[in-house]
């Protein structure tokens, strides 16, 4: 399994099953371009992690707002500009936002959608153009969460999550014939910056709904996200879950 001279844009790479997925391509040969929010100190934090890796990958991290469609074409005109090609890209920034429906506002609801799934869709078209520019066909993942099927007090992440699902199968519906392969992977409790603020009753119950009866780390979904990157993988269309047995989160 490699990703030599393979080029990744990965969005939200600076912490977290971003940050694990960025080192394990970079380790496997890939040159990775990601994003977060701010370009501040975390990610240059993983651009001298990656360059520690030695080999010929390497990660450059740059500031970009997925939510915003001139920041995610800027994003792919760095990959192009500094490494020539983009040949994969990783659907992987979210946000979240738990409150019940009956609370929710229609600026929290729009935060969600507007950066787990309009984002999604904007990266993805991007990566299509550019693989269709390059006649070269190209793999696209996204990251997915076990509360998609439905969460109590999480419906915008929930609704996003499902909607980013529907979108890796009708890449894969599109676009197979040209050689895009689209995959989602669903994780299931990763300690993360993401599910730090969940209540400690709340965590408890996640490990203790999972057979393996741990959290899962990032390090075990980025192994799985760049095999299906690599050529090795022959699997499309599909939702892998990669959760230690969880399969939803009813909380």
């Amino acid at each position: 399994m490699t990703l030599d001279r393979k080029v990744v844009v990965l969005t939200g790479g600076s912490r977290g099953i971003g940050r694990a997925c960025v080192l394990h391509a970079v380790a496997a040969g890939a040159c990775v371009v990601f994003c977060s929010r701010s370009d501040g100190p975390e990610s240059r934090e993983v651009e001298a992690a990656a360059a520690r890796l030695g080999g010929t990958g390497t990660a450059l991290g740059i500031a970009a707002d997925v939510s915003r469609e001139a920041d995610v074409i800027r994003l792919f005109d760095t990959a192009r500009r500094r490494f020539g090609a983009v040949h994969c890209a990783v659907n992987n920034a979210a946000v979240i936002h738990d409150q019940l429906l009956v609370s929710a506002t229609t600026e929290a609801w729009d935060a969600v959608i507007e950066t787990n799934l309009t984002g999604g869709f904007l990266v993805a078209r991007e990566a299509i153009r550019a693989f269709r520019v390059q006649r070269s066909g190209g793999r696209i993942v996204a990251i997915g969460s076990p509360s998609q099927g439905g969460a109590s007090g999480n419906a915008s992440y929930a609704v996003s999550k499902g909607g980013l699902e529907g979108l890796t199968r009708d890449i894969s519906r599109q676009h197979a014939h040209a050689g895009v392969v689209s995959n989602m992977v669903i994780p299931g409790y990763v300690v993360t910056a993401l599910s730090s603020g969940m209540s400690e009753s709340s965590q408890r119950a996640l490990i203790g709904g999972c057979p393996m009866r741990r959290a899962g780390s990032p390090d075990e979904i980025a192994s799985v996200v760049v095999y299906l990157l690599s050529d090795a993988a022959g699997v499309d269309g599909q939702t892998i879950f990669v959760s230690g047995g969880l399969r939803e989160v009813l909380l």
